[in-house]
């Protein structure tokens, strides 16, 4: 137990009251606190009190003690930093604080900074964090500088946040500089496959395209640049900043849909085929249908398809009855119906499709309608009616690609003035779908594990880095395979999140060879979409997951509570 004296200098209360209570002076150049002048007493009692982040550092080696608001700041460094010289415990940036607390301390002016950039070693690896910070000079019994009172707040999560959202401005800004280029260049690519067109038409296509996409993205930029200059401008409005940060998302998510869009005509990346509960799939997605297609519209589910399975990637079969959707509620202007059904259905003899059990699903509108030559080229790559800025094309290419990848077929029905049925036929199958595991936030609170991160782009990894931290994982880092294969022989990683596409060795190879020596580990592979078609069977299995580019911290979170969770 302290004496009243410590008792006096450490307040009742203080959890770093208590420990320097505690604590053996013997060994600190301060020695034992009934011996330290007035001036310091006075001051490390008031600076235990506060509520604001606040260090002293007193004496000529800087001798640290703070106070319990601060002590989250230096992670790991706690305890042990408490009573002794900076120097032993801020080792790594000693080189860039020892000369601003010198300075205040032979001076006597007082330092201040924003978002003043620290490189430090707080959660077991290197991280450059930013502060706003005020260091001050406290005299001693005889006037002179006895210490450096130092007032500080961290402000990393949002200077990095600011600098993602200007790295998605710029990549998105240089996207759309150089659109037109990468189109007219895929489609010298289609030319020599498609022999998908006349010239005439391909062209008219690159024009359509070119000018619908510019207008999205530009569209897209608006809203992340308008968040990113509202942000600037109110910094410290934490509520404001929130919803900015959440508009600008928003913005980003568009941008990966339509990024999505101009892959999957391509056909080229990796589905996740299995059994779909069609009844279960299309119920649950009613409200966001109805949600986007408007009040004006009347949708109606008709499914007799309870107890029915289907073949087919969930995810992709959902975006293709949406797109539809879509071009339903644009065929509608004034307001109509729209109905959504389902059932099983016997083909034989058809061209396209073996005989066998087929689950037809059908999208139905009362709209305008088309002409025959219109719905024959309707499913072709950048293929629209619609004015420029008004649609890309490339939404019942995707739906085509959808059916066709899943081994099933899309047909078409539609006349002026009658309105277009959009028939989608997939294999029908006994196996029952695989069930989602359900977490509960303490479920998917992170377990003391640590995570191995595989990526070339070191922004993604300082991204997934901070958001392994947040989630209260730890990481290990490396930008290439053959350093995640080095790492993997140091130690022993509960789980890898690795990136498909990397020079050099790519993710499927850095799998393989990792599960010759840990055929179990769990890996996340993180994709961009079109280069996934590689996967093999050696990396699909219940200790995989795929997570598509760009996608969320909770998405991440999920993925990883699901994989060490293991198998029911």
């Amino acid at each position: 137990m302290g004496t009243y004296l410590e008792t006096a200098i450490f307040p009742v209360g203080s959890r770093i009251g208590a420990l320097l209570s505690d604590l053996d002076w013997q060994g600190s150049p301060l020695g034992k606190p009934q011996n330290w002048s007035a001036h310091l007493k006075t001051t490390v009692s008031l600076l235990l009190g506060a509520e604001a982040q606040i260090v002293l550092f007193w004496g000529p080696e800087f001798v640290a003690l703070y106070n319990d608001a601060y002590a989250p700041t230096i992670g790991d460094k706690h305890p042990g930093a408490l009573g002794r010289p900076a120097k032993e415990s801020w080792s790594e940036l000693w080189d860039d604080l020892e000369p601003l607390l010198r300075g205040v301390r032979e001076t006597g002016r007082t330092f201040s900074a924003k978002d003043r950039p620290f490189y430090i070693e707080r959660h077991g690896f290197g991280e450059t964090v930013y502060f706003d910070v005020s260091y001050s000079a406290v005299p001693d019994a005889e006037g002179r500088v006895g210490g450096v009172l130092c007032i500080v707040s961290e402000t990393t999560e949002r200077v990095r946040a600011e600098a993602a959202l200007r790295e998605s401005e710029a990549r998105l800004r240089q996207l759309n500089e150089t659109l037109e280029q990468r189109i007219l260049e895929r489609t010298r690519e289609l030319e020599c496959a498609h022999v998908a067109l006349r010239q005439a038409q391909k062209m008219e296509a690159v024009g359509r395209l070119t000018g619908g996409i510019a207008h999205d993205f530009n569209n897209l930029l608006q809203g992340i640049t308008g968040s990113l200059d509202l942000i600037r401008r109110k910094p410290d409005d934490a509520g404001r900043v929130s919803r900015w940060a959440e508009a600008g998302l928003k913005s980003a998510d568009r941008g990966a849909r339509l990024a999505g869009q101009l892959l999957a005509f391509s056909r080229t990346q990796k589905m996740d085929i299995s059994s779909i509960d069609v009844s279960s799939a299309l119920t649950g997605f009613a409200d966001m249908l109805r949600r986007t297609i408007g009040p004006s519209i009347d949708l109606r589910m008709d499914l007799d398809t309870d107890g029915v399975f289907a073949e087919g990637d969930r995810t992709q079969l959902e975006l293709a009855v949406l797109n539809l959707a879509l071009n339903a509620r644009d065929a509608m202007p004034g307001g109509g119906e729209l109905v959504v059904a389902a059932r099983p259905c016997r083909l034989t003899g058809d061209p396209e499709l073996q005989d066998g059990d087929y689950v037809e699903l059908s999208v139905k509108d009362s709209g305008t309608g088309m002409t025959a030559d219109v719905a024959e080229h309707a499913f072709e790559p950048f293929f629209t009616t619609k004015d420029v800025g008004k649609g890309t094309g490339l939404g019942l290419s995707q739906v085509y690609g959808t059916l066709h990848q899943s081994g099933g077929a899309v047909r078409i029905e539609s006349a002026p003035g009658i309105g277009t049925t959009v028939r989608l036929y997939l294999r029908r199958t006994e196996v029952q779908p695989r069930r989602t595991k359900e977490h509960s936030a303490e479920a998917e609170r992170a377990p003391a594990a640590t995570v191995l991160i595989v990526d070339d782009d070191p922004d993604v990894r300082a991204f997934l880095t901070d958001s392994l931290e947040t989630l209260g994982y730890s990481s290990l880092v490396a930008e290439d395979g053959v350093s995640a294969l080095k790492a993997l022989q140091r130690a022993a990683p509960a789980a890898m999140i690795l990136d498909f596409a990397m020079p050099g060795m790519n993710g499927a190879e850095v799998a393989k060879r990792a599960r010759q020596s840990r055929p179990d580990l769990p890996i996340i592979f993180a994709s961009g979409y079109s280069e996934t078609a590689a996967l093999t069977p050696v990396q699909e299995s219940e200790h995989s997951r795929m997570l598509h580019k760009p996608f969320k911290v909770g998405e991440l979170q999920s993925a990883l509570a699901e994989l060490l969770a293991g198998p029911d």
